[in-house]
């Protein structure tokens, strides 16, 4: 849906759609300029593409692959509930595998079935017409710049110096021209993947204050994300495991998986060199895939696009062992395997299609939580003055339900790195005191030095704790005018602090503890300056099939951090859903309530 809010931007603002891959809302924009926010020609669109996907890799493998691998292979992606489900979305997946298909068949009718000599001419014509697919890759997913790799990767394999070269400087002219024609339209001269790198390598995504990953949390990262997108995603999309009952991962299975995959593109080095191209993008992109992303993401979409490929490298390992030698006299197996996977495949679409049938009303579906998220989203739309401006948690899906009215995403809570609060003190020389927010919280202090702890609170001190971040003190600048009195205020109820930094570090659990810093007035300014004028607070799931009571809890987080300083900073206008049934709720921030209490 935030596609849809970018094209919808594209066409009102002229704004260019920069994060997560631009080309997709540029694609949209007519559409949405024909149609408007409409459900059912967007989404009829992402149908069109699966359908060019299917047409394209129909093309690129014809002749090039068995006839029976192929047949094998697109009867079990084109009932696959999985893919349909993203034929019938707005997500980006759809158009996505499109421009993946498009590329193998150009770069599969370009340059391996052709590797006769060619003319200057022809060579630079050829190079060109694959290095806008590659960028067209780039500028719809990040992660499809890695097809660079991976054509380099066979040109070099290969010993193809010529090509490798035009197509490095082919690329390098296309990518140039797309970063001046930009620069040129909207004054944007970033290159497209800078803006999200930072985040994609941080220890945190939501928390770039503490740092960088590691090479062991990379290691990590790439087993865990193997672990539950190869052992659960691949064999529930295949329908070998229930989406449902995949809970549990099984590492020896994703360890067999990569050793599958990249066993058959080995063969495929000697046997096929459409195959071994084929195997070179999914190992590529798988591996590149699961190292970039977060462990507490865990989304099928984002293997989605590779299933196909994956299920084509696998199927293709089997029929090639059993052209073998002794082995061919069990040919038979391989047909047998396909069927089994087909009534499996078709086992799970069919009961998905029942489920579609039933299916009434634009809430029909939704969990209460999400239900209400929407209603709230609706309501605000309609009942709100013009110039009020919403903060949530998910501004794509209130677009939506709120018709097309603007909210104001709300998708982490902004932290400092640890250095960044003792440089501005050095600068400003000023003295910070820290407080152990264990040894405050929960414990009764007098009215006044409750007020004036939350008047003086300068910065929450958080720390990474698996990938989520707790508040293990508190940083205090207390005005001179009342530093005594508090600090013996603070000695009467033996609140446990210090003013030296290095004493702090001694009490926090965890030697290596990486500390960050939030500031709840530079919180509440980022509202400010946006023009945010209320808030929506909602109960969203963290696991979608569970009420459980973990939840999405970003804006929560960010607004409560706000709260503890300023008690009054938010008044209740509406409340969609009962307090036992997920509700969401209005909030309107009332800015002229953050004010010193300091008495």
């Amino acid at each position: 849906m935030a596609f849809v809010v970018r094209s919808a931007d594209f066409l009102a603002h002229f704004t260019y759609p920069g994060f997560s891959g631009p080309l997709y809302p540029l694609v949209l924009s007519p559409f949405v300029a024909m149609f408007g926010i409409q459900a059912i020609p967007l989404k009829s669109l992402s149908l069109v593409f699966i359908l060019g996907f299917i047409f394209f890799t129909y093309k690129a493998f014809k002749g090039r692959i068995s006839s029976l691998l192929l047949t094998a292979l697109l009867i079990l992606v084109s009932i696959n509930s999985f893919i349909l489900y993203y034929a019938s979305q707005t997500y980006s997946e759809a158009f996505f595998m499109l421009i993946q298909a498009l590329t193998f068949y150009v770069f599969f009718t370009l340059f391996i079935a052709q590797e006769h000599e060619k003319s200057f001419r022809q060579m630079l014509k050829q190079h060109m017409i694959l290095s806008v697919c590659v960028l067209a890759l780039g500028i719809t997913r990040t992660v499809g710049l890695s097809v660079v790799i991976v054509i380099s990767a066979y040109f070099l394999l290969r010993g193809q110096w010529k090509n490798l070269l035009f197509f490095i400087i082919s690329f390098t002219i296309v990518f140039a021209l797309f970063q001046a024609g930009k620069f040129i339209l909207w004054g944007n001269s970033e290159i497209h993947f800078t803006g999200q790198f930072e985040n994609f390598v941080a220890k945190n995504y939501y928390d770039t204050g503490g740092g960088r990953e590691d090479f062991r949390g990379f290691v990590n990262r790439l087993l865990e994300n193997s672990n539950f997108y190869f052992s659960d995603s691949v064999y529930s999309i295949l329908g070998i495991r229930k989406a449902e009952d995949a809970n549990e991962s099984y590492l020896i299975l994703a360890l067999l998986t990569w050793l599958l995959l990249i066993s058959s593109t080995v063969i495929s080095f000697w046997k096929n060199k459409y195959l071994l191209f084929t195997g070179l993008y999914a190992v590529t992109f798988i591996f590149v895939t699961f190292l970039l992303t977060q462990t507490i993401w865990r989304q099928s979409r984002l293997i989605i696009p590779y299933f196909p490929l994956i299920l084509l490298m696998i199927l293709s390992l089997f029929f090639s062992l059993l052209s073998y030698g002794r082995l061919k006299k069990f040919q038979f197996i391989f047909p047998i395997l396909v069927l089994l996977l087909f009534s499996l495949e078709f086992k799970t679409t069919a009961g998905e299609v029942s489920k579609a049938r039933q299916i009434e009303g634009k809430y029909y579906g939704m969990t209460p939580d999400w239900e209400n998220y929407c209603k709230i989203s609706e309501w605000a739309s309609e009942n709100l003055p013009g110039k009020a401006f919403v903060a949530c948690r998910k501004p794509s899906v209130s677009f939506i339900y709120g018709k097309g009215k603007r909210f104001f995403g709300i998708t982490r809570v902004n932290t400092r790195p640890g250095d960044s609060l003792m440089q501005a003190g050095a600068q400003k020389k000023l003295r910070y005191y820290y407080i152990l927010t264990s040894s405050i919280d929960n414990h009764s202090v007098s009215n006044t030095l409750s007020i004036v702890l939350k008047s003086s609170l300068a910065a929450y001190g958080m720390i990474n704790e698996s990938n989520m971040l707790s508040n293990p003190f508190y940083v205090m600048k207390f005005p001179e005018s009342i530093e005594t009195r508090a600090m013996e205020e603070l000695n009467k109820y033996r609140v446990r602090g210090t003013g030296d930094i290095d004493t702090l570090k001694s009490w926090l659990p965890g030697n290596n503890s990486v500390i960050s810093f939030v500031y709840p007035d530079s919180l509440l300014n980022y509202l400010k300056r946006a023009g945010v004028t209320h808030v929506i607070t909602a109960n969203l799931r963290a696991d979608a099939t569970e009420n459980n009571g973990i939840t999405a809890s970003t804006v929560e987080r960010f607004m409560a951090l706000i709260r503890f300083k300023y008690p009054d900073i938010m008044t209740k206008i509406i409340q969609v859903g009962s307090d036992d049934n997920e509700p969401a709720v209005l909030y309107q921030i009332n800015y002229d309530k953050a004010v010193s209490l300091v008495p």
